[in-house]
């Protein structure tokens, strides 16, 4: 025991020894280890700490107390770090423990380094804990975001998937939701094209959130879109849809506005139930219309219908109120963002707003994410129309060579992406043009001339997209038996494209029809990036240089004797079908039904033939829509 004014030592070493956490001490001179306690001992899985130098302590799991002892001498700074990892048995991650490590500079009388002391406290319980919670947030917010997605997927199958497009009005839509508890909202949009050749354009609003809420507003657009295609007028329409609601739970105070627009005159009806007019945007500027008057669903309120005028190159842009309602900000001045910021998308001015030639699609896309920017607490939907001018019709003539298919093809995706043709509709636009044009170049001409073929597409006012193919050569009548052959005009319907052929004297004719319409409720910008180069890559068919029996195709296999140099290399490589071979497609920038003959040819021929397509590529797009079988990947 110490007496007074006399330590005694072996109680502060016991002391030192005994005390929580880990201690250790390392003197500046040599980085030696010149005290340590027990729990230190024990936590580093040594018997003795005492005059072990620090370079000697390698274990990678305790690096990090290493390294601060060193760095702590070397500079003299303090060093604090609340969760630490320490591993002394790196074979067996149980071992290791989290410290809360301080490590402080040891000075001595003169206030000189004398070294380094580090002290660290185990709160491995806490960190545990900390991790246990983390991990079940993140489980719930993976619920969350499921469920979401599963909601959001129901939301778009109620909602149109596409709008129509017509030679002088250009639509686009956009749909947000509100937020993750809100997945599923009331909002809703539709347009189409009717019998007496005008557009309707549809925006409504059903009250709350939720799946009732959806399910209530897919029912109402249903009932107001199948008036209107009958032939209806508004207030007809409108008339059947408050008799719907009135015997709907949760119809009641849904809003609604409708406008019907003459493409060619530019005249306009449209009616508003409690729902905010549309907004007219133009050259001249932006300005909302009159709202006709009449209250929600269920008000009971008298029908009336207003009228106005789009000049050429106008646009009108329906939406719901969670656009321009905000807690942060009044419903007038959401107005007059709305007018701003429709200038701004109209007149694209911006770089990123230029590179979009849809003045629609940039309504669509622009105002929503400006008005929305500081958040919002309501669905929002936008429904836009331009009267614009019409696409000009695509007018091309090729000698019947092989080599001027790519061409074709780049035409093609051109003139349907200036048109405002989603993806995949261009896709299987393109994939039948091309089977018709190798057709002609193929058969119409058999004595050795090469002459013409022609092809002409068109947007008509109906929202078909209309593409005549003619050649000047002979018609050849089918075989009776064709075997494997006649598989474009197949591929061509599965891709969901009307078909007619006409045969004269003087050649043939084959047309090609598709409807016209742009993919809704969010648009984007459809830019392809090196399209055209990789359209015209030439055939290339190689093996692998290690001696795999893997064939790698890249380029167009789009006429016979491209699918035939790839077959003939094939074959060599499997011994003609004794030995397994693997076809890789994925550098393939067009496969035609040449290509998808031969492969099935061989898929009978070659007992264990592999075909690699990766998904989304040009050539697994083909082989899904022929139903040949391949492998996305390697397996």
């Amino acid at each position: 025991m110490a007496t007074d004014g006399i330590v005694d030592q072996s109680a502060v070493l016991q002391a030192f020894d005994g005390s929580p956490g880990i201690q250790v001490v390392v003197r500046a001179s040599d980085l030696r280890v010149v005290a340590a306690n027990r729990r230190a001992r024990d936590l580093l899985l040594r018997d003795s700490l005492v005059d072990v130098r620090l370079q000697d302590l390698r274990e990678p799991g305790i690096q990090t107390i290493v390294t601060a002892l060193s760095e702590v001498v070397r500079t003299g700074v303090r060093f604090h770090e609340d969760t630490v990892p320490v591993v002394p048995d790196w074979s067996d991650p149980t071992s290791g423990v989290w410290l809360d490590l301080e490590v402080t500079p040891w000075l001595d009388e003169s206030g000189a380094l004398a070294g380094a002391i580090a002290a660290g406290i185990d709160v491995t319980a806490r960190v545990r804990a900390a991790n246990l919670e983390r991990s079940g947030a993140a489980t719930a917010d993976e619920r969350l975001a499921r469920a979401r997605e599963v909601v959001l997927r129901l939301q778009g199958a109620l909602l149109p998937s596409t709008v129509p497009l017509l030679p002088r009005v250009d639509v686009a839509a956009s749909y947000l939701v509100a937020g993750l508890e809100q997945a599923a909202g009331g909002d809703w949009f539709d347009s189409a094209t009717l019998p007496d050749g005008r557009v309707s354009l549809t925006v409504g609003d059903v009250v709350g959130h939720g799946v009732e809420a959806s399910a209530i507003m897919s029912q109402l657009r249903a009932v107001l879109a199948a008036r209107l295609l009958e032939g209806a007028g508004i207030l007809d329409a409108l008339d059947a849809v408050e008799a719907f609601a009135g015997r709907v739970s949760g119809a009641f105070a849904a809003t609604v506005c409708v406008a019907l627009l003459d493409p060619h005159s530019g005249d306009l009806e449209y009616a508003t139930r409690g729902h905010p007019a549309p907004l007219v945007v133009g050259p001249d500027g932006a300005q909302i219309l009159p709202t006709t008057g009449d209250g929600p669903l269920g008000s009971r309120t008298e029908g009336r219908v207003s009228t106005a005028r789009l000049r050429d190159g106008d646009a009108i842009v329906l939406f719901t109120d969670g656009l321009v309602e905000n807690l942060h900000r009044p419903l007038r001045d959401g107005i007059a963002v709305l007018e701003r910021t429709a200038i701004d998308a109209y007149h694209g001015s911006s770089p990123a707003l230029r590179g979009i030639e849809s003045v629609a699609s940039r309504i669509c896309q622009h105002v929503p994410a400006v008005l929305t920017d500081g958040g919002f607490t309501d669905d929002v939907t936008v429904l836009a129309a331009h009267r614009r001018t019409p696409p000009e019709a695509l007018h091309l003539t090729v000698p019947a060579e092989p080599g001027r298919l790519a061409e074709v093809r780049g035409e093609i995706d051109v003139w349907g992406r200036g048109v405002g043709l989603g993806t995949r509709d261009r896709a299987a636009l393109v994939l039948g043009v091309s089977e018709v044009v190798a057709n002609a170049i193929e058969h119409a001409y058999r004595d050795g001339d090469v002459g013409p073929v022609k092809v002409a597409a068109t947007i008509r006012d109906d929202a078909i997209v209309e593409v005549v193919v003619r050649d000047h050569g002979r018609w050849r009548e089918p075989d009776v038996d064709p075997g494997d052959r006649g598989r474009g005009f197949s591929m061509m319907a599965s891709a969901g494209l009307q078909v007619g052929v006409e045969t004269a004297a003087d050649g043939t004719t084959v047309t090609l029809e598709c409807p016209a319409r742009r993919p809704a409720p969010v648009d984007q910008a459809d830019v392809v990036v090196g399209g055209a180069a990789r359209e015209k890559a030439p055939l290339a068919v190689t093996t692998d240089p290690a001696g795999a029996r893997v064939v790698r195709v890249g380029g167009a296999v789009d006429h016979r004797a491209a699918a035939a140099q790839v077959q003939a290399e094939i074959l060599r490589l499997s011994r003609n079908g004794l030995v397994p071979v693997t076809i890789d497609l994925r550098d393939v920038v067009h496969l035609g039904s040449a290509g998808v003959r031969v492969l099935e040819s061989l898929l009978q021929t070659i007992d264990r033939l592999q075909v690699i397509a990766p998904a989304g590529t040009p050539a697994a797009q083909t082989l899904e829509v022929a139903g040949t079988p391949f492998v996305s990947s390697e397996v």
